[in-house]
């Protein structure tokens, strides 16, 4: 019997491409739950398996909503007992045939990508001060409400403003694809040790974080596999758009069954994946 896969995905544009992501991952057992961003409109496509988030959160990068737009799309959809739970990006495709992604969780394991500690990336700043970035659009430094917001930031560390941090950090991408028992774990954590949302919502970048040091600090660290989402980083800003001359890269991947990132445009790129990436895997 198929596994059932809850693909979570956090989504605000590119619907055409998004109803492409959702038709490539469709299967009896599929289910889709879909936040899209507070600010954008809302998708007109339906399906008795699409779920979309009603309680949407106005996202900031950056910021905790982030965190808790994932949290509202697993605490959705731990509810359908599922065997895994996929968080991806509406601006995500699979790269192999949805069988390479059945065959690799009927192995077990969680699939995320965790390092112990903070690095140059990800600096200890980013958490031992105090953020306000879901009060305001970071990216936009000439508004009167960024330059007030990051002058108080400014003033708080200069005064020595810091938190306290109860637990090891771990850090890593966003995205996973997790198991129930796991999908559980982390939602009883929440739940009773509010260490966590107390300290992240101050953070910066908590979604890159969050979940890592939860499960960093589990027993579900040793069942960690791996990270199953291709990404280019070469151009700034970041994530490249998947493009042909990526194809020999996919091709050569035996570890990743996503990748990002497309847009409504990726048409051509989609089908040339779909015929010589995915159907060879079929």
């Amino acid at each position: 019997m198929s596994l059932k896969i809850a693909y979570l995905v956090q989504a605000h544009d590119n619907y055409e491409h998004l109803q492409k992501l959702i038709y490539a991952l469709d299967e009896p057992y599929s289910e889709f739950y879909i936040h899209i961003d507070k600010k954008s409109a809302m998708p007109s496509f339906k399906a008795a398996n699409i779920f979309f988030i009603s309680e949407r959160q106005n996202i900031h990068w950056g910021g905790f909503s982030q965190v808790r737009a994932t949290l509202l799309l697993l605490q959705t959809a731990v509810k359908s007992n599922c065997d895994y739970y996929a968080f991806i990006s509406g601006a995500d495709y699979p790269v192999k045939s949805n069988s390479f992604l059945h065959n690799l969780l009927k192995n077990g394991g969680e699939y995320i990508h965790i390092e112990e500690g903070v690095n140059t990336y990800n600096p200890l700043s980013r958490y031992k001060y105090y953020y306000f970035t879901d009060r305001y659009n970071r990216r936009d430094k000439k508004s009167l409400k960024a330059i007030i917001f990051l002058k108080a930031e400014k003033l708080l560390r200069s005064l020595r403003f810091k938190k306290k941090i109860a637990f090891n950090i771990f850090v890593g991408a966003q995205w996973f694809v997790l198991s129930k028992a796991c999908v559980d774990y982390i939602l009883t954590q929440v739940e009773t040790d509010k260490r966590y949302i107390q300290f992240f919502k101050s953070a910066f970048c908590p979604d890159e974080s969050f979940f890592q040091t939860i499960i960093g600090n589990s027993p579900f660290y040793q069942q960690v596999r791996g990270y199953l989402t291709y990404t280019d980083w070469s151009v700034d800003p970041g994530p490249a758009l998947i493009n042909e001359n990526h194809l020999s890269v996919l091709k050569q991947l035996n570890d990743k069954f996503f990748a990002r990132k497309f847009n409504d445009q990726s048409a051509d790129i989609i089908d040339k994946i779909d015929k010589e990436l995915r159907a060879d895997l079929s």
